[in-house]
């Protein structure tokens, strides 16, 4: 179902800008600015950035989480230096909405950017850098209106919260959201503020991403039935691949993607020395986007299967080292819109939109709806612009989701959100 804008503020004109800005919205460049000037590429440190979302919350009196990365279970090194936030303003006794983010962003090298990528530059009614729609002007916003939330006297807690590795792994999210099945009061509910132009998501395709690494037998290539090409044997894995895609195909669709099936793709590839020698090792990577209720994994034990029992016999028969590994990068599950309806009913007259939508992207979400906690999407920005050179948020989306902080904060003075 596509996203259509059916309602607009009083004062926007067909672009979403407001004649008359957000207050608060001076306020929201200042700590955009401060927050994409924190270079959280995944493989560096997000600290400095969670110890000053820490101390500019704990201020207003919130009640702040810091989770560490290294201390969760199974952390190796890229959990190292990494950390979560979870924030409280509110009664602790009564269930309450998250609104979350990843402080971690892709990197910069080898684009052709105009300004620098770490530090915020205004052009044409843009903001530019590095995460700005991805997603720290989400971040900013909700730091910048828990002010307002600390004064409002909630019935119910705002929770912000703040996660490490989504660029990547996304083992803070999994950390994070093993805390919270756990919380003595479990939230009601969570939005995620991926840029979405502020309308409501209410489902993505899982993310899962698989290396697959081929051994095969090093002989001259004179001599090649002596020996086993790793290179071809991972075309052989890869053939197989697009025959499954295929099927899905022509199985079980879903209308409410653009492209409504389940996908499987080979991004990455390398292997070989030489010309003329069969290649002892290959490698590749391959992701499946699966649709929600289809798991990824379902579609990994096609694939370990025909390689064992098709594939792997006919290389050792030449030689006893050939094998075929798969190893998971990462297997986020998608977000399932069964799951949150309630909440989507009641988000949505908050960002001023009507009608839901569904993404193709992986989001954190579908690790929450897991444990328990209904989910949906929804945060400025568009998604196009994520991870390219001169990425930017519109200021116009950044005030409309100013205004749909301030709706929240009313929404949740009244009571509860919602019987979830």
């Amino acid at each position: 179902m596509p996203l259509i804008r059916v309602a607009r503020r009083a004062g926007c004109d067909n672009g979403g800008m407001s004649t008359s800005m957000h207050p608060r919205l001076q306020a929201t460049r200042d700590c955009l600015q401060t927050l994409v000037g924190f270079n959280t590429v995944s493989s560096q440190s997000n600290r400095q950035l969670i110890d000053w979302a820490a101390n500019r919350l704990e201020a207003l009196g919130a009640r702040v989480l810091v989770q560490h990365g290294e201390d969760a279970p199974g952390a190796g090194p890229s959990e190292a230096g990494k950390a979560n936030l979870f924030a409280t303003i509110g009664p602790d006794q009564e269930p309450g909405l998250i609104l979350s983010g990843h402080s971690d962003v892709v990197p910069v090298a080898g684009q052709d950017w105009h300004s620098d990528p770490f530090v915020l530059t205004e052009r044409n009614g843009q903001w530019l850098a590095r995460g700005a729609a991805d997603m720290k002007g989400f971040i900013a916003c909700a730091i910048e209106s828990a002010a307002g939330f600390a004064r409002a006297g909630l019935r119910q807690p705002i929770h912000i919260a703040l996660s490490y590795n989504e660029e990547s792994n996304m083992r803070g999210m999994r950390q994070l959201a093993a805390h919270l099945a756990q919380a003595p009061v479990k939230p009601l509910g969570c939005v995620i503020g991926e840029p979405t132009s502020m309308r409501v998501v209410v489902a993505n395709k899982g993310a899962a991403i698989f290396r697959v690494r081929v051994q095969g037998f090093s002989v001259h290539s004179s001599l090649r039935d002596q020996g086993v090409s790793a290179v071809e044997l991972a075309a052989e894995v890869i053939v197989y691949l697009n025959a499954l895609q295929k099927k899905l195909n022509e199985a079980g669709r879903h209308d409410g993607f653009e492209f409504p099936h389940t996908s499987v793709h080979v991004g990455m590839i390398q292997g070989g020395t030489a010309h003329n020698i069969t290649a002892r090792d290959c490698e590749f990577m391959f992701e499946v986007r699966a649709l929600p209720g289809a798991t990824a994994q379902a579609i990994v034990a096609q694939v370990r299967e025909h390689c064992a029992t098709r594939l792997e016999p006919v290389a050792r028969a030449v030689s006893p080292e050939c094998r075929i590994s798969i190893e998971e990068i990462l297997d986020a599950p998608g977000l399932d819109e069964r799951g949150n309806v309630h909440l989507a009913q009641a988000i949505m007259p908050l960002c001023g939109h009507a009608g839901v939508g569904r993404v193709s992207f992986g989001t954190e979400a579908g690790m929450l709806q897991e444990v328990g906690i209904p989910t949906v999407v929804c945060g400025p920005g568009q998604i196009r612009v994520a991870h390219q050179p001169d990425e930017y948020v519109e200021i116009s989306q950044i005030d409309e989701c100013l205004h749909f902080m301030d709706a929240l904060t009313a929404r949740m003075q009244q009571g509860p959100i919602g019987r979830l």
